[in-house]
């Protein structure tokens, strides 16, 4: 009895973009290029010798047409998709653009609870979900001191 052999893991890393808006944090959804319904966070593959956050960066540029700064890890997720095992390190990516659509995708900016509305994963809604404290912080208008 032979056992079956599992595929190894894909890793990827993935960008939830945030900018100030008025009414509070702004969050990019874009639309998956093998699904145009799926609304999801650019994400793809960690080339060799790139690191997670770089690939994060890049996913970004490429995907939604933003440059931005990686503050933070928002966490980890992992999936099967056919016979591959994927697993996607988000990061939480600040920016102050609005981005262009690229590679045939569609793009959106939401505030927190309609992207939990229009994300079309609930992994990817719980690592939202998981980043929301950082982003809350680090998008929070600057104090100014007491006179």
């Amino acid at each position: 009895m032979s056992a079956k052999r599992r595929s190894p893991v894909i890793e990827q890393a993935g960008a939830i973009v945030v900018r100030r808006g008025r009414t509070g944090p702004r969050i990019l959804l874009v639309t998956a290029r093998r699904n145009p319904d799926n609304w999801i966070f650019p994400k793809g593959h960690i080339e060799d010798g790139e690191r997670p956050r770089d690939t994060a960066l890049r996913e970004a540029r490429e995907e939604a047409g933003v440059d931005g700064t990686a503050v933070a890890r928002a966490g980890t997720i992992a999936f099967e998709f056919g016979r591959s095992r994927y697993r996607v390190h988000y990061f939480v990516v600040t920016t102050d653009e609005r981005g262009k659509e690229r590679e045939g995708r569609r793009l959106r900016w939401h505030g927190y609870r309609q992207a939990l509305r229009k994300l079309t994963y609930d992994e990817t809604r719980a690592v939202l979900r998981q980043g929301w404290p950082t982003i809350r912080k680090v998008l929070s208008p600057p104090r100014r001191p007491k006179a």
